[in-house]
């Protein structure tokens, strides 16, 4: 059998309305909820700020790296190649 029959008994009883988060506190709970929720927010964006500007960082420095690996490379063929033909 897929399903077996459920009694009458086992369904959830119907819940009140729910209310807001906001609903049950008072004025002050309110302002403190707000306040916390604002500093949380300007933290977030802080953080994605300085996440934004890491990882900008990160690949001028990569892009950095593979340019000066790339001039030293030519530099030190340059000087590979003065070095055979010196002898």
């Amino acid at each position: 059998m897929c399903s077996s029959p459920k009694s009458s008994g086992s369904r959830r009883p119907l819940s009140t309305s729910s209310k807001s988060l906001a609903e049950s506190f008072s004025s002050d709970q309110r302002a403190r909820f707000t306040q916390v929720a604002n500093q949380a927010e300007q933290r977030r964006a802080e953080r994605l700020a300085t996440n934004k500007r890491w990882k900008q960082a990160q690949a001028e420095k990569a892009n950095t790296l593979a340019n000066n690996k790339k001039s030293e490379q030519s530099t030190s063929l340059f000087a590979w190649v003065s070095q055979v033909l010196a002898h």
